[in-house]
């Protein structure tokens, strides 16, 4: 195992270096290694075409459980604590105003002064300031996985091999509805069958992917 690893060492230095700036480079280089060992672990070659393909999920994941990590290192936990509050009472409030609330409006609703308030956000602002300039393309994949907020994900990769594990006609079709967000309508057409075969066919394979993930 450790032999195989080390021919994708460089492909992790590539990866790892790219994200750098944020940490140190040899924590992200073990963690990149750590998800390059789980890749080789659970590769099948014979679902899977091309395994740095693949490995990129893993050591990238890794990577961001450890970028995740250092940055509530940084930011104490009552001030992350506060910021994961604001973030939740902010979206609260613009659904209901209709526009992005003041400091003082969410220091009303939360029961903390404005100063708090908006040193908190600074707080959160400067210890996580990521420009997407500085990442390649591939790193869009996780911008639906608030890091702040979320982490790392290892149901992602888990989600990611049970659709894998599809027969195509059944990935075809979750690619269509999930991916694509395409209507049921749009996804019969697309796949030559009714919008109620659509329909059945879906709810049999979300069930099908729940099991697997679970």
């Amino acid at each position: 195992m450790v032999e195989e690893a080390l021919k994708y060492e460089g492909l992790v230095r590539k990866i790892a270096s790219k994200y750098n700036f944020r940490s140190d480079y040899d924590d992200l280089f073990q963690a990149g290694m750590m998800g390059l060992i789980k890749a080789l672990k659970k590769y099948d070659k014979t679902r899977e075409t091309n395994f740095e393909d693949y490995a990129k999920f893993y050591i990238k994941g890794e990577i961001l459980k450890t970028l995740n990590s250092d940055f509530q290192v940084k930011v104490s936990s009552d001030t992350y604590r506060l910021s994961k509050e604001i973030n939740e009472t902010r979206n609260n409030l613009m659904q209901n105003l209709g526009r992005d609330p003041t400091p003082l409006e969410l220091s009303f609703v939360l029961g903390e002064s404005e100063e708090k308030i908006i040193s908190v956000m600074n707080a959160v602002t400067n210890a996580y300031s990521l420009d997407d300039s500085y990442l390649d393309d591939d790193y869009n994949l996780y911008n639906k996985i608030a890091l702040i907020e979320k982490g790392y994900d290892v149901g992602v990769l888990d989600l990611k091999e049970a659709i894998n594990s599809l027969e195509e006609n059944e990935r075809e079709l979750i690619t269509s509805r999930y991916y694509e967000d395409m209507t049921q309508k749009e996804t019969a057409e697309s796949l030559g069958i009714t919008q109620v075969q659509v329909s059945r066919k879906e709810s049999k394979i979300l069930e099908k992917l729940k099991t697997k993930v679970a």
